[in-house]
């Protein structure tokens, strides 16, 4: 009897060791496995994470002072390797992966290595503005491990996504269609797409409510009539594209406040 307990235990163990032994191969293996890290925004700083809900970026070309000049983006990307670490760079060859429709296109605009006597490395990918507003776009980053000098790591950690548009709103600007109706539009006139992307580039405003509150900045665009005289001056040169509001088909309008005052 407990010749037969022996053998069971000695069992037992051989199983635990064993499991042991294929865990250390997964996770510390020498044969250079390779994952994506994200990161995340706590406060004012970034933080790196190996967590996979990181494993995404979002851009709203639309919510931006650089209006329609702001054409690409970077994105940073984190890798992490599992395993050995080595005496010298190797290679890391990223591709993408797109849908048929709204591709979202992306630029690798140089070679990536993973350093020597290092563990982790981040790659810069140019993301272009979407072609087409109001739509979103998206693409998928993965290795491409036929020129890469690495094997695939953990399968939740192989793709990282990618999600752009070029979209404003009331909502997204931080006023109801109720409140501009109150006030603002007495200073700005009715309220248009185009109209909003012009104020957003002109005033340097994402958040309308915020400047809107900001006593110094929303007295001085107003004393100064500066959205007024401003398209003024961009109507009176023929090489500007018109920007027509999408109510009506006419050039947008603001009120001339100097009338006012």
């Amino acid at each position: 009897m407990k010749k037969s307990k022996n053998i069971g235990l000695l069992m037992i163990l051989l199983a635990f060791f064993s499991s042991c032994e294929k865990y250390d191969m997964v996770e510390f293996g020498e044969s250079g496995e390779i994952n994506f890290r994200g990161r995340y925004l706590n406060g004012s700083k970034y933080y790196w994470s190996d967590d996979e809900k990181y494993l995404e970026w979002e851009k709203n070309f639309g919510m931006n002072v650089q209006g329609d000049s702001l054409l690409q983006d970077t994105v940073i990307v984190g890798v992490k390797i599992m395993g050995e670490i080595v005496n010298y760079p190797r290679k890391v060859v990223l591709t993408s992966e797109a849908p048929a429709e709204n591709a979202l296109e992306v630029i690798f605009p140089e070679e990536y290595y993973v350093p020597a006597d290092t563990a982790v490395a981040t790659f810069r990918v140019i993301v272009k503005r979407p072609a087409t507003r109001n739509i979103t776009y998206t693409t998928k980053l993965m290795f491409d491990y036929s020129q890469s000098d690495f094997e695939a790591g953990t399968q939740e950690r192989q793709v990282f996504n990618l999600k752009a548009e070029d979209k404003v709103s009331m909502e997204l600007w931080g006023i109801t269609q109720e409140d501009w109706e109150y006030e603002p539009v007495f200073f700005f006139g009715e309220w248009s797409e185009t109209k909003m992307r012009y104020m957003i580039t002109m005033l340097g405003c994402v958040s309308f409510m915020n400047w809107y509150y900001n006593e110094d900045s929303f007295f001085e665009a107003l004393m100064g009539n500066v959205l007024y005289e401003s398209l003024e001056e961009y109507k009176a040169d023929s090489s500007n594209p018109p920007l027509l509001d999408e109510n009506t088909g006419e050039w947008i309008e603001f009120p001339d406040l100097s009338e006012m005052m």
